[in-house]
């Protein structure tokens, strides 16, 4: 997947054939929540991180809307992480929604959806394994719409349901060192054992995970990735890793 001018053809249309000259600023619209998770938490802030015109990077905490420069000349991320600071759940617990820019903006307006969460984490997993002794295989050269659609039409059906069942870092390590190729996507999860402390319903940090009807005094196998995985129900949350579970209660 090394096209170095494929990203740039791809903005110089969009460029050309949008609205004329290119926005300023461009507004973020923010995918809707799962409804059970609003139900449960009620409507999230959101942590943004983005890099703008100049290619710095930027953060900022925002409720519904945001308002934001982009670069003009490369594809870049944009990440939107959910939280919820009158329950004490801060940014980096629930998996992001995200995108790639230019292609999921129309116009003005980019696009973020939870989809494109994992593209947006990916690509700054490349950023991070850069092979500087191949300049080409940057996230900037990256072909993303090639990616996303192998993402969800190709790639193993357990990754088809839930993206954030792989193991971003490693994939993108591997494909710094040598390359991207399909059969890198793959769920790499570890199963553990654990007492459920209260009778769900129960919410994963991932929004693509079903809820769960967990009761207490139940144990269930929950997969667990290189990240902790959270759930959450009415009474908590739930956080589970490879070495131990830990339960909190809502104050």
């Amino acid at each position: 997947m090394k096209t170095p001018l494929f990203c740039m053809l791809i903005f110089v249309l969009v460029s050309l054939f949008s609205c004329g000259a290119l926005p300023e600023t461009y507004e973020l619209r923010f995918p809707a929540p799962p409804l059970l998770r609003q139900e449960i938490l009620g409507p999230p802030s959101w942590h943004l991180e983005w890099y703008d015109a100049g290619g710095t990077q930027q953060e900022a905490d925002v409720s519904s809307w945001a308002r934001v420069s982009l670069p003009e000349l490369w594809a870049s991320p944009i990440l939107a992480w959910p939280y919820w600071p009158e329950k004490d759940i801060p940014p980096g617990l629930f998996y992001p929604a995200g995108a790639i820019f230019p292609f999921d903006a129309r116009g003005g307006t980019v696009t973020l959806s939870w989809e494109a969460g994992a593209a947006a984490v990916f690509y700054r997993e490349l950023a991070r394994a850069r092979n500087t002794e191949n300049p080409l295989r940057t996230p900037v050269y990256f072909d993303w719409p090639r990616f996303r659609t192998l993402l969800r039409e190709e790639a193993p059906e357990e990754l088809r349901a839930d993206p954030w069942l792989a193991d971003w870092k490693s994939i993108a390590e591997k494909t710094s060192a040598s390359g991207f190729r399909k059969t890198l996507l793959k769920a790499e999860t570890t199963p553990m054992a654990v007492p459920i402390p209260h009778n769900g319903p129960w919410l994963a940090g991932s929004p693509f995970r079903p809820p769960e009807s967990w009761e207490v005094g139940e144990t269930v196998q929950i997969p667990v990735t290189i990240r902790p995985e959270l759930f959450v129900c009415p009474g908590g949350v739930l956080s589970v890793s490879k070495e131990a579970w830990m339960w909190r209660e809502f104050r």
